[in-house]
């Protein structure tokens, strides 16, 4: 794991600026404490710092081919490396290392990347220059588990694993963008549609390959998630199914234990952790370390959990608390670190986390990915239900009396207003969110900008939600393909940002390509189902608020292929995301920090302070917190990076 950056000319009559690639290259120390390197060639300079996993003296990057005929530097892990070395090393080519990189190189320039890519399994980012076409190709895995970014300025292209590489030129323009920004308070992501929150910098969106050619750029999509609907979908039968998932998911945690340096796991005590920490358990012969971390309000850490199993498993356990004062020291150093606001509250304590277990180890596993594939996310998974629901109702269905159509009428009113009559995307997307509409336009100074960040974003998720139609999928289906292709990107995000902070390597066994595609092609009945026939005949005139979570099991062929290898208190645990007390914290002793904070004058060039003051003292409901908190967040990113 390490971190890259690059400068190519793509006006001949520009040249690299050897002072600048080095200010890239040092920015991302951070990521690879283990060594550093620089090449320039012509009219091309790569740098690279390196965190050693494999082959620790033998990896260095750059890496060059045949003297610079091509060049590489690469960010990750490719788990399938010592097969795709056999396979190459039976085609004539020879290696001089052990290390994943010269195969990634190598593969590259003999099979050429289209074809590498599809053989490639793991997490990745990397920069290709091959000397003899002036051709440049940034690519980033099928998930999107490792970051790349570019950008343009005065005919010279740059690129790095994170934005401060970047900005490492005081020159590059800093300019926010108003759509990402509403996008951000809207759904709490970080990025739209390949656009990020600085107007002239980018992301390499996963399964992706941009490649130039001179200033010719074209890019291509070399993997997408299969969209299969229900009606095509095969049924093996549950014990076979069963079987399957176990032995996928145990060769994905296997694949990931590749390494040449300790290696450890979060538990926090969640089915989706446990489950990775029973594998290793049952693969890894030395010792294994895990480690979770929580507060000490009551309510607000999953100690309990963890320590159950983690003593039912017999393995060494660390739990860290954190406190409120630790947490709100610790936010403006992540932003600097990450770059922009953060996605989630519990980022600052992964953080936190990352620090301490880095003195024991340099690889943790992690449980990211497990709720997008398996329909984890409680109401937002059943929020089809609604859909259907008011389908029913609108169609004038006699399955209803009339005391069930008013009672079901009204709560779709509250819930979800006139997107009710618009569709299943008018509804989803009115649960996806933090802050509705009404609120963005009290907030926004200039309507003329939320104006058009709403009609891009509307763009965006029209073209998304019409791919979906498009391929005749399931109304729960077309979820899960929004959770998988866009909502686990801030979490991945999340995942590299805390743990490559302090030279950690975070690996994510539920974003194995092989597992992801397999599970894509289940039936639903296998990741989400009603508990039993009475509880699916009760849901017919119930909504999705009152029957997530209570009528229906959520995850369920992880739970099935498991419940017998791990404690039923685990098994039979209902979801709860990682809880951080922003509201008692944000309306009780932080209330004036964050006011300070929210009311600035880089707050006032975007926002009405006015009405940020009055949405700041009136009295807001449960978990109206997270919204002072990104608020917080992108007032303390303005203030450091525009």
């Amino acid at each position: 794991m390490c971190g890259i950056a690059g400068l190519v000319a793509l006006d001949s009559r520009r040249g690299i600026d050897p002072a600048l690639l080095d200010r890239m290259t040092d920015s991302l120390a951070h990521r690879g404490p283990d060594g550093r390197g620089v090449w320039i060639g012509d009219g091309v300079g790569f740098g690279h710092r390196r965190l050693a996993i494999i082959d620790k003296e033998g990896g260095a990057q750059p890496w060059l081919v045949d003297e610079g005929s091509a060049a590489l530097v690469y960010n990750g892990e490719l788990y399938n490396h010592l097969e795709l070395r056999d396979e190459l090393e039976r085609d004539g080519v020879r290696f001089r290392s052990r290390c994943d990189t010269e195969v990634v190189a190598l593969a590259c320039v003999h099979w050429g990347v289209e074809r590498a890519l599809q053989k490639f399994r793991g997490m990745f980012a990397f920069a290709l220059w091959e000397a003899a076409a002036q051709r440049l190709t940034l690519v980033r895995d099928p998930i999107g588990v490792k970051p790349l970014y570019w950008g343009m300025r005065d005919g010279i292209l740059r690129f790095g694993s994170e934005i401060k590489s970047i900005l490492s030129d005081p020159r590059f323009p800093r300019t926010p963008d108003a759509t990402v920004i509403a996008n951000y308070l809207s759904h709490y992501r970080l990025n739209l549609d390949g656009n990020t929150l600085f107007r002239q910098i980018k992301e390499v969106q996963p399964g992706t390959c941009l490649v130039w050619e001179g200033k010719r750029r074209n890019e291509t999509r070399y993997w997408s998630l299969p969209a299969v609907p229900e009606a095509e979908k095969e049924d093996p039968g549950e014990e076979a199914v069963t079987e399957e998932f176990r032995s996928r998911l145990r060769e994905a945690v296997k694949r990931r234990m590749m390494a040449d340096v300790p290696l450890g796991a979060y538990l926090s005590g969640g089915i989706d952790s446990t489950v990775i920490v029973r594998l290793l358990k049952e693969m890894k012969t030395d010792e294994l370390h895990t480690f979770s971390i929580g507060f000490e309000q009551q309510g607000f850490n999953e100690f309990g959990y963890a320590t159950l199993v983690a003593q039912q498993f017999g393995i060494p356990h660390k739990q860290v608390n954190m406190t409120s004062e630790g947490y709100f020291n610790g936010l403006p150093e992540l932003i600097r670190v990450k770059d922009t606001p953060l996605s989630v509250p519990n980022e600052v304590p992964l953080r936190f986390l990352s620090r301490i277990l880095k003195s024991r180890m340099t690889v943790v596993l992690s449980g990211e990915g497990a709720d997008e594939l398996l329909g984890g996310y409680t109401l937002l998974m059943r929020s089809p239900h609604d859909f259907l629901l008011a389908r029913q109702l609108a169609e004038g269905d006699d399955a209803f009396n009339a005391l069930d159509r008013a009672r079901l009428s009204s709560t779709f009113e509250q819930l979800y207003g006139d997107a009710v009559t618009q569709g299943q995307k008018a509804m989803f997307l009115k649960l996806y969110r933090w802050m509705q509409d009404d609120e963005l336009q009290r907030l926004f100074r200039n309507p003329e900008h939320l104006k058009r960040s709403k009609r891009d974003i509307g763009r965006f998720w029209d073209r998304v939600w019409g791919e979906l139609d498009a391929a005749r999928l399931d109304p729960y289906d077309k979820v899960l393909q929004v959770l998988e292709r866009y909502h686990l990107g801030a979490l991945l995000l999340r995942l590299d940002a805390t743990t490559m902070a302090h030279s950690v390597e975070g690996r994510v066994p539920y974003t194995d390509i092989d597992l992801v595609e397999w599970v894509s092609r289940l039936p639903l009945k296998y990741k989400l189902r009603w508990k039993g026939a009475a509880e699916e005949e009760q849901s017919r005139k119930v909504t999705a608020m009152e029957a997530a979570g209570r009528l229906d099991v959520n995850k369920y062929i992880l739970r099935r292929a498991f419940r017998d290898q791990i404690p039923p208190l685990i098994a039979d645990r209902p979801k709860t995301a990682f809880p951080v007390p922003l509201d008692e914290w944000l309306y009780g002793p932080y209330k004036q920090w964050a006011k300070e904070r929210i009311l600035t004058r880089k707050m006032g060039e975007l926002f009405n302070l006015n009405e940020l003051e009055s949405f700041l003292s009136s009295k807001r409901g449960k978990a109206e917190g997270m919204k002072l908190w990104m608020l917080v967040n992108l007032s303390i990113w303005l203030e450091m990076y525009t």
